[in-house]
């Protein structure tokens, strides 16, 4: 009979998403762990597949007395990140109802509704916005699609500082006020 020790099983190969979204994380613990924040934050707007809550939660839990600057701070670079994700929308809005000869002013005229298909979603889907700007939904899509849909200006950057704000806050705060025991619970 040999002693031999049980070979260990080599790990699993991380996806890309995995290997990107440590090495984002990774930053957090580094001295420019507040640009890396802010950049991930613009770039979410438009195309990044990492939140920036990759890099706020363990900031807010190496200081957390900071977590309301990183809140206020990451909602303005989010936002400024959101209106890039809105023209890119209304650029591909451009494209797409030319390339596909989509008509936005066809008369929907069914279910009491009497408006144009541009209308209807122009005025409807900032509501939409609204509510995927708090809920775990990436905000490129929120942005891009407000864009593509033809939200009124206005309405997207209501819709983006009220859930935007609400949702870094949130995140922040819960990491601030519970700590480690609610990172698991979140798992941003």
């Amino acid at each position: 009979m040999s002693d031999s020790a049980p070979v260990a099983a080599p790990p699993a190969k991380l996806s890309w998403y995995r290997r990107l979204y440590l090495r984002v994380e990774a930053l957090s613990s580094t001295k420019h762990a507040l640009a890396a924040m802010l950049l991930v934050s613009v770039v979410d707007g438009s195309v990044f597949p990492i939140p920036p809550f990759a890099l706020l939660v363990p900031m807010v839990l190496a200081q957390p007395h900071k977590w309301w600057r990183y809140a206020l701070m990451g909602t303005a670079a989010s936002l400024v990140g959101g209106f890039i994700g809105y023209y890119l929308g209304v650029l591909l809005h451009q494209g797409a109802v030319s390339f596909l000869q989509i008509d936005l002013d066809m008369r929907i005229q069914r279910f009491g509704i009497d408006a144009t298909l541009g209308q209807l979603l122009g005025q409807n889907f900032w509501v939409l916005a609204l509510l995927c700007s708090v809920l775990p939904t990436p905000f490129k899509v929120v942005a891009i699609g407000s864009g593509m849909v033809g939200v009124p200006l206005d309405r997207f950057f209501l819709a983006a500082v009220l859930g935007r704000s609400v949702r870094f806050f949130l995140v922040s705060g819960v990491m601030r006020f519970f700590g480690p025991t609610a990172r698991k619970w979140l798992r941003v």
